[in-house]
This record gives structure tokens, C-alpha cells and sequence, in this order.
């Protein structure tokens, strides 16, 4: 048997969104007991209560931003949905961030695991990218030297491969060879501006060794950052259409 609490404050935060002032005077829970029986009681009270708001998000969700030529699927050691994800959040951050050195984002990467939904061939709405993308993660721009660099590249290979923009490598025996950077030979004595995500920033999926690298915030979400892209794209009559350019390859 499962249990729902619902809360006064849940209440009034549903009310305030109508735009009028309410002042919580006193908070109460009550508990409403769930089961897998077809004949619940449902509290009419409450139902009627969220109902303009459930159709309201249903509505806004169901909005189609873009259309795309291709479904796109993540996978390995590269995948469509990688590469447009990684491709659109490194030009959304060009048009915003302006670092005090002039130094632009040099490549990025982030992780499969965050991609919780492909999107589909043809009409692609605003729900498809919150599906796609459930998290509140931020862009944020780390400044890595060469030899770092080389660890997140590694670490991509063990992992036989990971969404990036910006770069190009071979994996072979789990690790990463003939890496480029904007068409360049990696450079180890270099210090790179690198666009991922807070999650991976602050130590998430394993990569604990960039907990302490300096970082600058883009202020952009990345959901915000596809939904962008997207919308634009749908504007100007432009289907999305990412390719497997082989940014990634493994190496025979």
C-alpha cells in the first residue's frame, strides 16, 4: 500500500500561481491512501483544484518546436542525439558567453546517462525536449590544461564513447588517440575552455577529477539551450538533420 501526503503550502502555491495574494495561516497534512484497486475514492476537491493547470502544462507541452528528418537516438561511441545536443549547446553558449579573456569554448562533452529520451523523426514538441532532458542542469565553461584534457578523453574511451562537439578522437584499447581540438592536435601544455555540464563539473558519472578545475557559469540551462536551438530552427522553416560525421571512431 503506497501513501500521498498533500500540504496546505502545496495548495496555496497553486492558488498564488492565479495571481492573488494568499497568506498561509496554518499548515495540515492529510494522508490519502493508494492502492492498485480500480475503485479508489478521489478526493473532488483537490482534482478539481489542479485540473486547470494539468490541462494548461498538457497544452504548453504539446507546442512542436522544430521537426527533424531523422529519429534521434543516443549510443555509442557516437549517436545523432550526442551530436545534436553537443552541437546546439556549444552554439547557444557562443551567442551568451563572453569571457573576460576573450577565450571561446574550445569543445564540449557530456554523458549519455543524461539523455533520458530520444527525439522523434518528424514534429518535435516542447514535451519531447523536458523528456528528453529532466533535469535543472546548468552549462558551465571549465578551464582545463592539456593533461586533464587528455584524462576526460580517456575516461570517454573507457566508456566506449560519449556525446562532444568541438573535438575528434579514436578509441583503442579503451583509450583516446589522435585527438584534435578545433581541427588541432591536443596540446597538453594548453589550457582549454570546456563546455559540460554542473552534474559532470561537480564530480557526477565518475568524473571527480574536475571537482576543483576552475569554472565560469553560462547562465543557461541545458534544456533552455536545445529548446532555443530547437525553436529557432522551427522559425526559419529549417528541419533538423544531424549526421554521424565520425567525431568519434574506433580504431581498427
Amino acid at each position: 500500500m503506497k501513501f500521498f501526503t498533500m500540504s496546505a503550502p502545496l495548495i496555496s502555491a497553486l492558488l498564488i500561481s492565479c495571481n492573488h495574494a494568499y497568506n498561509i495561516i496554518k499548515s495540515e497534512q492529510s494522508i490519502y491512501v493508494l492502492s492498485d484497486t480500480s475503485d479508489t475514492a478521489i478526493d473532488s476537491s483537490i482534482y478539481k483544484l489542479i485540473l486547470p493547470y494539468k490541462e494548461k502544462v498538457i497544452g504548453t507541452m504539446s507546442v512542436v518546436i522544430a521537426e527533424s528528418e531523422f529519429v534521434m537516438e543516443r549510443g555509442v561511441p557516437e549517436s545523432k542525439l550526442g551530436n545534436f545536443v553537443s552541437d546546439a549547446c556549444m552554439y547557444e553558449t557562443s551567442k551568451v558567453f563572453y569571457p573576460s579573456d576573450g577565450h571561446p569554448v574550445d569543445f564540449a562533452f557530456f554523458n549519455n546517462g543524461g539523455l533520458r529520451k530520444s527525439l522523434p523523426q518528424g514534429k518535435i514538441t516542447l514535451g519531447d525536449v523536458y523528456e528528453l532532458m529532466p533535469f535543472e542542469n546548468q552549462l558551465v565553461v571549465l578551464s582545463v590544461n592539456g593533461k586533464l584534457v587528455k584524462k576526460i578523453f580517456n575516461f570517454i574511451a573507457s566508456k566506449d564513447g560519449a556525446p562532444i562537439s568541438g573535438a575528434r578522437f579514436q578509441i583503442k584499447d579503451q583509450q583516446g588517440m589522435n585527438i584534435t581540438i578545433q581541427n588541432e592536435p591536443l596540446d597538453t601544455a594548453k589550457i582549454y575552455k570546456v563546455l559540460t555540464s554542473d552534474y559532470l563539473a561537480n564530480g557526477g558519472d565518475s568524473f571527480d577529477f574536475l571537482i576543483d578545475v576552475p569554472r565560469e557559469s553560462v547562465n543557461l540551462k541545458i534544456r533552455d539551450a536545445l529548446i532555443q536551438n530547437l525553436m529557432t530552427a522551427g522559425k526559419e522553416g529549417k528541419k533538423i538533420k544531424v549526421i554521424l560525421d565520425g567525431r568519434i571512431s574506433n580504431e581498427r
